[in-house]
């Protein structure tokens, strides 16, 4: 298991964010890449923040059947700085 990263892990939403967009702008395939780099999110901190990681996972899979959408991995995003800055408990 890596070593937990929650610099790492907003790396990973944020470029997950910018693939959304591609995705929409007629890259299709970039839809698959940003489930990617959501799930390396997850990856990232699953050892010391399993609850957060658990919500990554959830947000990745509604991405998926299309319940979720470009705005929730904004939210998720937000959520993760805050929790990077020590303003939330895990």
């Amino acid at each position: 298991m890596r070593e937990p990263c929650l610099s790492c892990m907003m790396k990973h939403i944020s470029k997950a964010i910018i693939l959304l967009s591609e995705a929409k702008l007629g890259y299709p395939l970039h839809f698959w890449l940003a489930l990617g780099n959501l799930s390396e999110a997850e990856d990232e901190i699953v050892a010391e923040y399993p609850e957060f990681a658990r919500k990554i996972r959830e947000l990745r899979m509604n991405l998926e059947i299309g319940i979720a959408t470009y705005g929730d991995v904004m939210n998720i995003l937000e959520e993760a700085a805050k929790l990077k800055n020590g303003e939330e408990d895990e």
